[in-house]
């Protein structure tokens, strides 16, 4: 068998544009890739059985903390006064440029929170990478932060919006609102 989770949103399936991580026999990923590639823009071969859930543990704890960072650092700009929309326009030209912050800043501005991924599951996601992480004796301290503010998003009623409404919480706790 093999294990071959993939990286991607609703808008990437749509359009072909997931990426694939995959564990496994390498002869038996090399047999399916054709079956794989018109699914996605790119499929990754990281090695044996378990492999590909392991990167997709790995990859979603980037993503955790992108949303943590881009909530975060936009609530610190509007509290200091920045414009948003110009805090957006550095972050997508300089080394800071990452589509989550483009999606994700951008959807925050406009308080849009229609789910492409759940709250809920990010949750179910936050937890599923402390087990990962205990099982393999890292530490990760800024898990355990994001995953309280996760929580006490869905706690708030938010689980079926998207992951970022999380962000909600943050910013009721700095008593600012980011966008309108």
């Amino acid at each position: 068998f093999l294990d071959a989770p993939v990286f991607g949103s609703k808008n990437e399936a749509a359009n072909g544009g997931l990426w694939i991580v995959v564990g496994g026999k390498r002869e038996l990923y090399d047999q399916v890739l054709p079956l794989l590639e018109p699914l996605c823009e790119t499929t990754h071969y990281m090695g044996g059985n378990a492999m590909g859930a392991s990167m997709k543990l790995v990859g979603n704890l980037v993503v955790a903390f992108q949303l943590e960072a881009i909530g975060e650092a936009m609530i610190l700009a509007t509290k200091a006064g920045l414009d948003p929309q110009d805090v957006l326009g550095v972050l997508h030209v300089t080394d800071f440029k990452s589509p989550i912050f483009d999606g994700v800043g951008g959807a925050l501005v406009r308080r849009d929170f229609d789910v492409n991924f759940a709250l809920k599951l990010m949750l179910k996601d936050a937890n599923l990478i402390s087990r990962f992480a205990q099982d393999l004796n890292v530490p990760l301290p800024g898990v355990a932060a994001i995953r309280e503010n996760i929580k006490a998003g869905v706690n708030k009623g938010w689980g079926e919006e998207n992951a970022s409404a999380f962000i909600k919480h943050l910013e009721e706790s700095a008593g600012v609102q980011v966008g309108s």
